[in-house]
């Protein structure tokens, strides 16, 4: 019978040359393929930031907030809106789960300015700003110098004037951001004791200033028009901005009786100082410092990203003024290589693996050397399609190489030594090969297939779910193809001419050793075949196992843990602190100090920097944070120098010896994008329409809050909203203010200036844009006295003391407000105990939400929580197409519905291995666990048809159904094994993977090692068993 190997027989070139151009094709392939950890895998996200200086949150909520959101709500393919509004400012995100992201920021930008016109004018003046960025950190870059080398504004004005600009044009950057410190400006600080012996208000200096801090725009002398005969045409330049010190102090506020002039320097100082005060920084060393932290633009590669700014900082460094230190605070990059690497490491590992156990098993370095050309075929060939594909090579693909290194050899085993065993009983070569490939070209086409189908509904995913699962399909798939083509082509080809009989043998010890193999196995296919015969005789009890592997398959998937992504050793810890509410800067700068002392004592922390006054995005006084940096992985083995390890020792330090503030650490999440710390995020969301007060909402974070707690599956949860934040209410008497002919909104202008700062215009200096902001001095801001003594002009000129029109009481009020879908919500962040899955976690908060909640309270899972959500809805949906595929595709091949089903009973087996090695493990069942449960399918299909198709060709010639079926069984039995021991030699590296990123290799690793060792060893009895029993059936 002619088969489809017969014309690469024929014309061996032409089958060397095919081999080597799918080589060359793989190899020019990764030399223009991109490296990077994982593909983009979270949401488009665009933020807004508005400023309102002074404004309360409730303020802004009402003002800002709900105006931006009413108008970006209903933009197409925004998936969520989420907002805060805090002291002095609001910012909304919105994730986008399709288009283009240029274009989506474009839209939003539009809606943006269209909202602009309802805003308040302090709003408008200060800018919106429009960004696309990822919500995670890159990179934070610390500066520092020695004490007392320069003023303390110097570094603030060297990095925004020159760095900030420089990195903001490397591709890839989002946005660079100062912390510890904010751009200068001018500070006009006034005195109101002086403004009152002159008979001055704030709101005469801001006149004076915007009288005479003005844009001179004069004209030209000579410009035409002009009558016949002007030569010349020269322009007139007038200096109408402030632009120095000096000019500011110089400021005329008015003129006196005698003559003289008053001027702003004879009632307060002027300053070249931050925009926006309250916040402080230091390094690991104690020293000042300011911090860049740059995020990546989404959908940007980190790694390039990160070299591109290495080289960049390499040319600026020449230029940096003398004494400043630059030190690498957080790079996420590290981690990034780090993880490749050792996926780079586990892919050799595993290749080196297969080679040796095809050496060992084969006997023959010849008959070694045929199947194993077939991995650099396959392996490498499948980066042609990843770069057709548009991908970049990342850890995913990484990952699908090493899966099917032990799966690309399967075919060419079963080729190789079909033919091997056909010329060893005296069959010419050319002719064994033939008849082999007559007999097993459609067992090696079915295998194939069914385990490249496997994946096709991988390809109908959207979103992040999508984008995690195709990488190891496309490489896995890739892989397979070019394996079968080597299948049929070159191994047959190669077999017939370079085998021979007795020829290859392996020399000395290992020779010795693989004879010693190749015996056993000889001996076990001896007492297979008694085995099988006498089980086949108790075919009902296998039956009864098979049924019995069923049900506590589909037991252990019901109660098996799930988690999404787990969580990986990223060399940085994180945390923040909270002190009292209403806590000074300087308490808080006292506290920071002292963690940073703490910190200094564990050797195994590489770098630091802390911060006062700023918390992972909310502002205040009273809190601060810190970032720090381990020593590299490589240095620190063992779960006692884990990240982990190091935060709870660190945790338990700060408890012992910081007193006034809670501390909370946190290690960041692994994949970046969808929040800056691990753990699951949650919103507890507010349905009654305004029903609900702030406090009462609050409380109910509380309950919820309590109740997770007492489930004991978490070993923190918390939330940063606080209901209870002390301020002062600000009362002014309508009514006096009338009798007192003073103008309500010109009032609270000065008493908002005098304590909040008002923005009054902006000047150039220094080659730079500066604002003016005028405020009265710190020294007369202190105490409520301050403000209730102060001064301002009626409608008559008369100077009036607010205490005579106001009162101030003290009160609690919010530190921030949050929406998410437009509705008010509280962010809630829990850390499942270490024994304790995402997924159980979940299940507890959600039972957590259901018993306190009710129609006015809802609760929305965001972030990874939320993904997690959607590849538990769509795994299973997946596992299912997955299988129906694979079952209608083998119904085509072979005409039957029957066939098909007795190969994938052993599906629930493999299953079934898989649950028990992550029991064993203790591990949960998370995304990658849930890929290698679909890779499964398709190697536990491949040994059922590789019994299936020999009995029905043991049929056709004419044997009785049992005889067939056992022949079958017992010829099968050894290229099964073969192709399963090197199979699971190539997941090995995977099984007891070490370094950055090993939890995840370790969990495909576990799966797919359990679930077909398990799947190997009963697929020889079951398989025989179901077939007898179900061809009988239907014949009878």
């Amino acid at each position: 019978m002619r088969s489809i190997s017969q014309p690469f027989l024929r014309r061996p070139v032409l089958t060397v040359v095919c081999s080597l151009l799918i080589l060359l094709a793989g190899c020019t392939a990764l030399f223009g393929l991109g490296l990077e950890d994982l593909p983009p895998l979270a949401p488009t996200r665009v933020s807004v930031s508005a400023n309102f200086p002074a404004a309360s949150p409730e303020v802004v909520e009402q003002s800002v907030t709900r105006v931006l959101e009413q108008q970006l709500n209903g933009l197409e393919g925004v998936e969520s809106i989420s907002s805060t509004s805090r002291q002095g400012g609001a910012s909304i995100s919105l994730r986008f789960n399709a288009g283009d992201p240029e274009l989506n920021a474009i839209k939003v930008q539009n809606e943006v300015n269209l909202a602009s016109r309802r805003l308040p004018q302090a709003v408008t003046r200060q800018g919106l700003q429009v960004r696309r960025s990822s919500e995670d950190l890159l990179m934070i870059l610390g500066f520092s110098h020695p004490p007392d080398q320069y003023v303390p504004t110097f570094l603030t004005g060297w990095l925004n004037q020159t760095l900030r600009d420089e990195l903001l044009t490397t591709p890839g950057i989002g946005d660079v951001q100062i912390f510890g410190s904010s751009e200068l400006s001018f500070r006009l600080w006034l005195d109101p004791q002086l403004l009152e012996q002159t008979n001055l208000t704030l709101g005469d200096v801001s006149r004076a200033l915007a009288e005479q801090n003005v844009l001179a725009a004069i004209g030209s002398i000579g410009a035409a028009p002009v009558p016949a005969g002007q030569v010349l045409s020269l322009p007139v330049e007038a200096e109408g901005r402030l632009r120095s010190q000096s000019d500011f102090e110089n400021l005329v506020l008015r003129r006196l009786d005698n003559g003289g002039l008053l001027r702003l320097k004879d009632v307060g100082r002027v300053a070249l100082g931050q925009r926006n005060y309250g916040r402080e920084a230091m390094n690991l060393a104690g020293e000042r410092s300011v911090a860049v932290g740059i995020y990546q633009r989404d959908g940007a590669n980190a790694l390039d990203v990160s070299r591109a700014i290495k080289r960049k900082l390499q040319q600026l460094e020449a230029s940096f003024p003398p004494g400043i230190e630059l030190s690498m605070i957080v790079d996420v990059a590290d981690t990034v290589q780090a993880n490749l690497d050792r996926t780079f490491i586990t892919l050799r590992d595993a290749v080196l693996l297969v080679l040796v156990v095809l050496v060992l098993f084969l006997g023959r370095w010849r008959l070694a050397l045929i199947p194993g050309l077939a991995v650099p075929v396959a392996l490498v060939g499948s980066l042609s399609l990843v770069k057709l594909s548009g991908s970049n090579l990342n850890s995913l693909i990484l990952f699908g190489l090493v899966l099917a290194t032990g799966i690309v050899v399967d075919d060419a085993i079963v080729v190789s030594e079909d033919i091997a065993g056909r010329i060893e009983r005296g069959t010419p070569p050319e002719q064994a090969a033939e008849d082999a490939m007559a007999e097993l070209a459609t067992a090696v086409v079915a295998t194939s297939l069914v385990l490249a189908a496997v994946f096709l509904p991988v390809l109908l995913i959207p979103g992040s779910i999508g984008r995690l699962y195709q990488p190891i399909a496309l490489a896995i798939s890739g892989a397979i193809l070019f394996s079968t083509l080597n299948a049929l082509s070159f191994t047959p080809m190669a077999c017939a001419r370079v085998l021979g009989p007795g020829g290859g043998r392996l020399p000395g010890a290992i020779g010795k050793l693989s004879r010693w193999l190749r015996q056993g196995m000889q001996t076990l296919q001896s007492k297979y075949a008694k085995q099988l015969e006498h089980w086949l005789q108790r075919r009902r009890r296998i039956a009864l196992v098979l049924l019995s592997g069923l049900v506590i398959t589909a037991s252990g998937l019901a109660v098996m843990p799930t988690a999404f992504i787990p969580d990986d050793d990223q060399g940085q810890i994180r945390g923040y602190f909270t002190l009292p509410d209403g806590a000074s800067l300087e308490r808080s700068v006292a506290v920071m100090d002292d963690i940073r002392r703490v910190v200094s004592e564990e050797p195994l922390v590489r770098t630091g920097n802390f911060y006062a006054g700023s918390s992972f995005g909310q502002s205040g006084e009273d809190r601060g944070s810190f970032y720090l940096r381990l020593q590299p992985l490589k240095d620190r083995p063992g779960k006692e120098q884990s990240s982990n390890a190091i935060k709870r020792r660190l945790n338990r330090k700060m408890q012992q010896r910081i007193g006034d503030a809670r501390v909370v650490l946190i290690t960041p999440p692994t994949v970046r994008g969808f929040s800056s710390e691990s753990g699951l995020s949650l919103e507890l969301l507010d349905r009654s329409g305004g029903q609900l007060s702030l406090e009462q909402f609050g409380q109910v974070a509380q309950d919820f809050i309590q109740t997770a707690k007492a489930t004991e599956r978490f070993e923190r949860v918390s939330t940063r909203f606080d209901a209870s934040f002390p301020r002062w209410r600000l009362e002014l008497d309508r009514n006096q203010l009338a009798a007192l002919d003073l103008d309500y909104s010109a009032t609270l202008r000065e008493i908002g200036t005098a304590f909040g700062g008002r923005y009054i215009d902006d000047t150039y200096d220094d080659g730079r844009i500066r604002s003016i902001v005028l405020q009265l001095d710190g020294r007369e801001r202190r105490r409520p006295e301050d403000l209730t003594g102060l001064m301002v002009r009626n409608r008559s000129g008369e100077l009036v003391s607010v205490a005579s029109l106001a009162s101030l009481t003290r009160e609690e009020g919010v530190n921030n407000i949050r929406h998410f879908g437009l509705n008010r919500a509280i962010r809630i962040t829990a850390i499942p105990a270490p024994t304790v899955s995402s997924g159980e976690a979940i299940n507890a908060l959600t039972q957590a939400g259901d018993r306190i909640g009710g129609s006015n309270i809802g609760l929305a899972f965001t972030g990874l929580a939320l993904e997690e959500q959607r590849a538990g809805q769509v795994t299973w949906v997946l596992f299912a197409l997955g299988v129906t595929v694979v079952y209608l595709l083998l119904a085509a091949l072979y005409e039957s519905f029957i066939d098909p089903l007795i190969i994938l009973l052993t599906v629930p087996l493999a299953l079934l291995g898989a649950l028990i090695g992550l029991k064993l493990r203790g591990l949960p069942l998370d995304v990658y666990g849930q890929m290698g449960l679909l890779v499964l399918v398709s190697l536990a299909a491949k040994n059922g048809i590789l019994i299936v198709e020999f009995a029905n060709q043991r049929i056709a010639a004419g044997l009785a159904l049992h005889d067939a079926i056992v022949d079958a069984a017992v010829n099968r039995m050894r290229p099964i094994l073969l192709t399963a021991v090197t199979s699971l030699a190539g997941f090995l590296p995977l099984l007891f993977a070490q370094g950055t990123g090993a939890a995840s290799r370790i969990s495909i690793g576990t799966v797919v090692f359990s679930g077909l060792l398990v799947a190997s060893l009963l697929s020889l009895y079951v398989v025989p068993t179901v077939y007898l029993l179900l061809k009988r059936w239907r014949s009878a």
